[in-house]
């Protein structure tokens, strides 16, 4: 019985004991639960405050251990709800990840990046940054156009209609007016920036953190710190993660191309700029290119394409309005030369600016955007992305697009003082019509100050002391070379293009010189004074880019542009000789012409630099037969003043009634040569007077003496062809009086030696060769005319009656060697 009862006792103290363990148990779990309930607190108030690492660490530890007590429903339910901690913890960790593609901070990045190493998620979270990047992109393009449209509503007072918010990118980019395009298009190019920025620091800090882990292992092995647990999954993911990232740029840098491309297809502003605008429109674009080779390594050819359609597009629209203008302009030019400094050039304009080197700035100027797009035409030309540092340079603050617009302020002295008057002078397209007013009027259309007598006593003494011819309308042809060039500068692949729209420039105002001071040449003396090149070069212009048939600028069927035929001012007397037949407008007009030539063989070398080698055999003949002529149209222009200035038909008079049949050699010159010689020094003093009030340039004088002498020249031949009867003591006498003239034309002009004396020499000394040798010269000399060569036979002793006949008949012969020379 006692034994049974003992082991009653017994049972019943185990069944106590069990019971005792199983509440100690069930005392635990529930200090687990109450723990665990706690803690999810806890969590929840760590991710709000952003520490995701203690937050996912807490949540693990508690998942593992709501593990060992899932026989608990309660412990079931906690095991669920940690789980959808964890979802929200991603979600917060996605959220973050997506703020840092905005503004990276390297200890957020780290807090964000490490968090997800605790998930196992870093492949993940990298799949993930390149979305939030790409949304970024779309975000901030969409967020900036929306911005410019909302602005340009506002101003112009419209109606917003349909939420803005709702329109797509291309509507919005169709919406943004020319006013707000380049601002939008700057903004934009920032906000990219930012994105690259934000994506080149994260990889750094990638390539820091590969650098520390590399240092540590091998410290690790060499002993030198403490040994480093070695995780081979970990450092896969790694390079994984790195690899991922490096190979992002390109994607990224598309999905920005592709942005701004849309924005400058989809918008019709671009065409509507003006051209100041559109140059800082070209010079962001370009500078965005070159950030984004060195952010990619890729060249952004799409949208170069883009750009150079819509340049194309724009620079046709802007030629043809200036071709416009330079015809209305140079109608109404007064061809009044402007007082410049002496050592002027087309450099020291400003629209060259950006060919000068730097050293010549004017001092207390800095860098303007001309110059900076210049040096990324530069860079771009040179493939040299690879030496760009604008990521390290702009890496802490600003942006590579905030210097282009700076210290745009016009340094120019160019113009010497003429009284009062401001020396600078600066260009504006709006003003340029201004400039046909009467008074003087720089380039852009600001009036100088001074009286009239001012302005052309400081032109006078300008040319007196070595400076250049230059009339306003030279201004405004250099200053459209200077746009042009810079335009070449910026896109490289438009310079066919834009250097052929220049030629037309040039030719234009050649032709125009021409055209308007070489009238009324007489036939007699076209081969004399308009040399073949030069009727070749005329007639070239003339049919490919002077519309003879309307006043307006047109494009024809061949689409070649042609400008209306130029008119002379009617202001401008040709034919007065008060002003010795506008010999001050001639003088302006020719050697403003000059020095617009001189000024094309200094820019020469950056034209066929901007050309790839294929395309510069057009800029080699738009040099020889172009700019080359120049020098053939100086006679041309000063002819006139040449001719009606000295009396030939008297002096012809006069030696008709010479006796040349002499017997003795005569002692003294003829009455005519006297005449002749009268009438120059007449010529003379008129240059003289003329020299007072109108600074003469040594070429022009020159070429006014040659001209004079030329015609002398011919008047002496024409005089001895008409001779019936001569002796050779009248040869003779020919050549005593030709004598004569020389020494005294010698110290009338300033030739040395007196031109062309060779023409006399020649003629008066063929008629003492023999029968063969005369033939021959006259097959030799078809520098003569008709009237010269029937003279020269029909007075030669040398020859026969039949010889003579038959060289009459040959020099007579329409298809003879002298038909083209007939008079």
């Amino acid at each position: 019985m006692s034994h049974q009862s003992f082991a009653a006792k017994e049972l019943h103290l185990l069944q106590l004991h069990n019971r005792g363990q199983r509440s100690v148990l069930v005392l635990r779990a529930l200090t687990v639960i109450k723990s665990l309930h706690r803690t999810v607190g806890s969590i929840a108030e760590l991710v709000e405050e952003g520490n995701y690492t203690g937050a996912i660490q807490l949540t693990l530890t508690c998942r593992q251990a709501a593990n060992i007590h899932r026989e608990y429903l309660c412990i079931s339910q906690l095991h669920e709800k940690l789980q959808d901690t964890l979802a929200l913890i991603e979600q917060k960790l996605d959220v973050a990840l997506g703020q840092i593609c905005l503004n990276f901070e390297p200890r957020q990045y780290a807090k964000v990046y490490t968090a997800f190493q605790l998930l196992d998620k870093n492949q993940t979270a990298i799949d993930q940054l390149h979305m939030h990047f790409i949304t970024t992109i779309h975000n901030r393009s969409f967020g900036v156009v929306m911005g410019f449209v909302e602005l340009s509503n506002r101003k112009n007072g419209k109606n917003q209609g349909e939420t803005l918010t709702k329109k797509h990118y291309p509507e919005l980019c169709h919406a943004v007016t020319a006013e707000y395009f380049v601002p939008a298009l700057l903004s934009l190019c920032k906000g990219m920036w930012d994105v690259m920025k934000t994506y080149r620091s994260i990889i750094q800090w990638h390539l820091e953190l590969a650098d520390q882990r590399k240092r540590s292992r091998e410290n690790a092995l060499t002993g030198s710190s403490a040994v480093t647990e070695s995780n081979p999954d970990r450092d896969m993911v790694e390079v994984y993660v790195l690899h991922k990232l490096e190979s992002g740029p390109p994607r990224l840098w598309s999905d920005m191309e592709q942005k701004i491309r849309v924005l400058l297809t989809q918008s019709d502003a671009a065409a509507q700029l003006k051209y100041d605008s559109f140059g800082h429109l070209l010079s962001v674009l370009k500078r965005f290119c070159i950030v984004g080779k060195e952010f990619g390594g890729v060249n952004s050819d799409a949208l170069m394409d883009a750009v150079k359609q819509q340049a194309s597009r724009f620079f046709n629209m802007y030629h043809r309005t200036k071709l416009e203008e330079l015809h209305f302009f140079l109608d109404n030019e007064s061809w009044e030369v402007c007082p410049m400094k002496s050592k002027f050039t087309c450099l020291d304009l400003w629209e060259f600016q950006f060919l000068r080197p730097r050293t010549q700035l004017p001092s207390g100027s800095s860098q303007s955007f001309v110059e900076k797009a210049a040096g990324d035409a530069g860079r771009e030309s040179s493939h040299t992305s690879a030496t760009t540092h604008f990521f390290l340079e702009f890496g802490s603050s600003g942006t590579p697009f905030d210097d282009l617009f700076r210290s745009e302020e016009q340094h120019e002295d160019v113009l010497v003082d003429s009284g009062d008057g401001d020396k600078r002078s600066s260009d504006s397209d709006d003003d340029i019509m201004d400039e046909l007013k009467q008074e003087h009027i720089d380039e852009t259309g600001e009036k100088r100050r001074g009286s009239p007598k001012q302005r052309r006593s400081s032109a006078f003494k300008s040319i007196s002391l070595g400076g250049p011819v230059v009339t306003n309308s030279t201004l405004s042809v250099l200053r459209l070379f200077g746009r042009y060039i810079f335009f070449v500068a910026m896109l490289e692949s438009n310079a066919p293009e834009v250097i052929n729209a220049l030629s037309q420039l040039f030719d234009y105002y050649l032709y125009t010189v021409y055209s308007l001071f070489s009238t009324e040449i007489h036939e007699y003396f076209e081969s004399l004074v308009i040399s073949k090149r030069l009727q070749v070069g005329v007639k070239r212009i003339r049919e490919n880019l002077i519309n003879m048939n309307s006043d307006h600028v047109e494009t024809g069927p061949d689409g070649k542009t042609r400008i209306p035929a130029p008119q002379i001012s009617p202001r401008i007397d040709l034919a007065d000789p008060k002003t010795v037949f506008a010999l001050p407008e001639r003088i302006a007009a020719m050697e403003s012409l000059a020095f617009l030539a001189s000024q094309m063989e200094l820019i020469q070398p950056t034209l066929e630099r901007a050309l790839p080698p294929q395309r510069r055999v057009f800029l080699q003949q738009f040099y020889t037969q172009s700019v080359s002529l120049v020098p053939d149209i100086r006679y041309p222009v000063y002819w006139c003043v040449a001719y009606r200035s000295i009396n030939y038909d008297t002096a012809l008079s006069m030696m008709a009634e010479v006796q040349w049949d002499i017997k003795d050699l005569a002692s003294q010159h003829s009455e005519y040569v006297d005449h002749l010689l009268k009438e120059l020094e007449g010529f003379h003093q008129v240059i003289r007077r003329t020299a007072k009030t109108t600074a003469i340039p040594k070429e022009a004088l020159d070429g006014l003496w040659t001209l004079a002498v030329l015609l002398t020249n011919r008047t002496f031949v024409e005089g001895f062809s008409g001779v019936k009867k001569c002796s050779n003591e009248g040869r003779a006498l020919m050549q005593l009086d030709y004598q004569q003239f020389i020494v005294s034309a010698e110290k009338l002009s300033s030739l040395r030696p007196i031109p062309d004396r060779d023409f006399i020499d020649s003629y008066v000394k063929a008629f003492y060769l023999p029968e063969e040798a005369l033939e021959k010269w006259i097959k030799d000399h078809k520098q003569y005319t008709l009237k010269h060569i029937v003279g020269l036979i029909n007075q030669s002793p040398s020859l026969t009656k039949k010889t003579r006949q038959r060289l009459l008949q040959f020099v007579e012969d329409p298809e003879g060697l002298r038909n083209k020379n007939k008079s």
